[in-house]
């Protein structure tokens, strides 16, 4: 038999998943979901921690507000009440009659601020430290800081440090009428910013008159949270301005804050989290099932494809093929061979041995000829459950050969066969055909011939085989063997 270097048209179709190319690696849709889910979750709890922390600052200010107008109310009470000590200290001048000491501490224990007054009496050389409250401010004795504020031409407020404490010294009237009140800055301050004293702010008080930039007062501890500092500027009646610089602590917009934003940042989380386990649970069993079904798919294009006991070509894929070499044949003018093979007294041996040691027969029949076929375009095929085909494109009449060959390959297995009268061994019986490309070459033709070929085969005792070999030059031969 000639070796063909043709390869048939048709072949079984091969699966998706044998593809050449490399399936591009997706990414997994839960992880990018977890991913997703806990940065949208972490970007809502930052704008919602900053939208609580700012709420927080904000009654933070108003409360803020509130104690510095209650600050600076007190102060203007203050000057207001110097005022009417100057007023009081020029009639005493005029009217020997006039107590000022009484006077004094009547508008000064009503102002709630002034601790010591300093005025130079007519027909003294140095200026007089009069308390009228119980302060440390006053030691008997005037300090000489009050003695050059008091000699000065100025006429402004200004804070110094007396007895270790601020003291806000309010200067009123001119040359000998001149008086000084001193304010004890600290006390006024813890009087009117209490509230804010109590909830762990931390106050600076500045003034204009400084020379340098530090505070001249401080209350308060603590770690500052820098976004709530605010300062609230506040100008005396004389022009003089005094800042106040609050800020709260950590600690307490801590204690202000109910942290909601945590509670939806952990619910977020857990929500994409629980989510993203739920998906990978689906993406797992998606995958499976698609599994299951390339298994399954692949199963049923064996299952239309192959004989599922041996794996040959089966009838149908056999006739389909049958026909596309018949009309090839014909179209490139090639001949064209057929073989069908059968098991002699496949019945009888199948009631003897039973069926499955029918379908190990089979099988063992169908592994020898698949040995004793080479060429890579010869198909063999099971066409029943004892008969076997074979179509083999571009051969001549040398195909006898390998019908002598299939027949002794089964006989060289030397498988019992009791069924018979006489110990004999399983042998099959062969029809062999080759019609040249003619418009006769059909598949219904080659298939009858070959199986009447077959027929005669059998009926002359099996274990031979019929040809019929037909050549366009010479009459067609017809071997027996």
């Amino acid at each position: 038999m000639s070796v063909s270097d043709e390869t048939p048209t048709s072949s079984k179709p091969t699966s998706t998943m044998s593809a050449t190319g490399k399936a591009k690696k997706r990414i997994d849709v839960a992880v990018a979901f977890a991913l997703c889910g806990a940065l949208f979750s972490l970007l809502i709890f930052l704008y919602m921690f900053k939208q609580e922390r700012d709420t927080v600052i904000q009654s933070f200010y108003v409360q803020i507000a509130e104690d510095v107008a209650l600050f600076e109310q007190k102060l203007t009470y203050t000057y207001y009440g110097m005022e009417s000590l100057q007023t009081y200290f020029d009639l005493a001048a005029e009217d020997n009659s006039v107590d000022l000491s009484v006077a004094a501490r009547r508008i000064v224990n009503s102002s709630q601020g002034i601790e010591a007054l300093l005025w130079l009496p007519e027909g003294q050389l140095s200026p007089t430290l009069f308390t009228v409250s119980e302060s440390d401010l006053a030691t008997g004795h005037v300090e000489q800081v009050l003695v050059d504020i008091f000699k000065s031409d100025m006429a402004v407020t200004q804070v110094i440090q007396l007895a270790e404490k601020p003291v806000l010294v309010v200067s009123t009237g001119q040359d000998q009428q001149r008086m000084l009140g001193l304010l004890d800055v600290g006390k006024v301050m813890q009087t009117s910013l209490e509230n804010s004293l109590q909830n762990e702010l931390v106050v600076h008080l500045f003034s204009s008159t400084a020379e340098s930039d530090k505070p001249i007062f401080s209350m308060g501890q603590g770690i500052v949270a820098e976004d709530s500092i605010i300062d609230k500027v506040i100008t005396l009646p004389d022009g003089t301005e005094l800042t106040l610089s609050f800020a709260a602590t950590e600690s307490y917009l801590a204690a202000k804050m109910n942290y909601t934003s945590v509670l939806f940042l952990l619910t977020g989380l857990l929500l994409s989290l629980l989510l993203a386990s739920y998906l990978k649970r689906l993406g797992l069993q998606l995958t499976r099932l698609k599994d299951e079904q390339e298994i399954l798919s692949e199963q049923m294009i064996d299952t239309s494809w192959n004989d599922p006991l041996t794996g040959l070509v089966n009838r149908t894929h056999f006739d389909e093929t049958l026909d596309i070499e018949c009309r090839r044949a014909v179209r490139e003018f090639s001949p064209l061979s057929m073989i069908l093979l059968r098991i002699d007294d496949f019945t009888r041996y199948r009631d003897h041995y039973g069926v499955d040691a029918a379908d190990i027969l089979v099988q063992r029949i169908s592994e020898t000829l698949k040995s004793c076929v080479s060429r890579p375009g010869d198909i063999l095929a099971r066409v029943d459950d004892s008969q076997f085909g074979f179509i083999l494109p571009s051969t001549n009449e040398l195909v006898v050969q390998l019908a002598e060959r299939c027949s002794l390959a089964v006989r060289t297995l030397a498988l019992p066969n009791e069924s018979e009268a006489q110990d004999l061994c399983v042998t099959v019986s062969l029809g062999v055909v080759t019609l040249q490309p003619t418009r006769l070459l059909t598949a219904e033709r080659l298939f009858d011939v070959t199986k009447q070929q077959l027929a005669l085969a059998s009926e002359a005792g099996g274990d031979q085989y019929k040809a019929y070999i037909e050549n366009n030059s010479e009459p067609s031969l017809t071997y027996s063997v």
